[in-house]
């Protein structure tokens, strides 16, 4: 990989304290990770290791970003891709936890960064088995170098060359992240319409899936906690909140995010580890837009914790 001197040194600053830290006074938000990469100019001898969000394919075919701790080297970003690449050590760590990698292997990339635009260059790659293979491969690409805080856009090539691959799917030109997962695609091209991500588990609540909703008019809290109430349209995700479960009330305040829900909520804690699949839904789900340091969940005004739970710390992985 060969990056030049300044696009490197631009690269390699740290721009996130910790995965999961309450930063300053009360107020300050926890951070949640979603999207981010942590970089620096050079690692001391106790922080061999950087967390790198990386993007994988889910056993039910959606795209997830991964949380993993990768070592320090140069040439980040190119390492990054290698993680992402079907090797059989790659394919092993992503099955276990129920996920495969996008890129197939085989392949090798040249990577250079300037202007805020990563340029990939794919060489070895044949033909993929379909048009929805290319782009689960395009958008992991661009979702886990646009999560580099010098990265805004990603330009992709093969052999050299841009265009289309074999099934259709055009290679991106200076590309920002991409919307994932999206189930209503329709509604994107109407005025005013505006994408939220809303998160949910798996069936099996091991992953869990970014899923954008486009909403008529600018979410809010109240319309963003509404809509993932709702439940997902996607196949193989889980429904966090019980049928017929109301809401009452959404409202972020002095660093408190507060879900006022009916009493139909209270049926999951019948179920083992639902209540905790809410939570962790809600928070992710708000943390995109949001910052709060504490999420109370209540039921007709009274708060409603029939377990404790941590706030997460990212979306998927360490």
């Amino acid at each position: 990989m060969r990056i030049t001197a300044l696009a490197l040194l631009a690269a390699f600053i740290i721009c996130f304290a910790g995965c999961g830290l309450i930063k300053g006074g009360p107020a300050a938000p926890i951070e949640t990770e979603t999207c981010e990469t942590q970089i620096a100019e050079a690692p001391r001898a106790e922080e061999t290791f950087r967390r790198a969000t990386l993007y994988y394919v889910s056993d039910e075919g959606y795209i997830v970003p991964v949380t993993k701790l990768i070592p320090w080297e140069t040439g980040i970003a190119k390492a990054c891709l290698g993680y992402m690449t079907a090797t059989e050590e790659n394919k092993a760590y992503a099955r276990s936890a129920g996920l495969m990698p996008a890129i197939p292997e085989g392949v090798s990339f040249t990577v250079s960064i300037a202007d805020s635009n990563a340029k990939v260059d794919i060489t070895g790659l044949g033909a993929l088995p379909s048009a929805e293979a290319e782009l689960d491969m395009i958008e992991a690409i661009v979702n886990t170098l646009t999560c580099f805080p010098t990265v805004s856009t990603v330009t992709i090539t093969r052999d050299g060359t841009g265009g289309a691959l074999e099934n259709g799917t055009e290679l991106p030109v200076r590309q920002g992240p991409y919307h994932l997962n999206p189930e209503n695609e329709e509604l994107a091209t109407s005025a005013g319409a505006e994408a939220a991500t809303l998160y949910f588990p798996n069936m099996s609540g091991a992953v869990t899936v970014p899923v954008t909703r486009y909403m008529s008019k600018a979410p809010s809290v109240y319309s963003i906690a509404a809509a993932l109430i709702d439940g997902a349209n996607g196949k193989g995700l889980r429904s966090c909140f019980p049928e017929n479960t109301l809401l009452l009330g959404a409202a972020i305040e002095n660093g408190v995010a507060t879900i006022n829900l009916s009493e139909d909520f209270a049926a999951v804690a019948e179920t083992e580890g639902l209540y905790s699949l809410a939570y962790r839904s809600l928070w992710l789900t708000l943390a995109e837009r949001y910052d709060f340091t504490r999420l109370d969940i209540e039921i007709n005004g009274s708060l409603f914790a029939p377990e404790e739970v941590e706030p997460p710390s990212c979306v998927n992985g360490a």
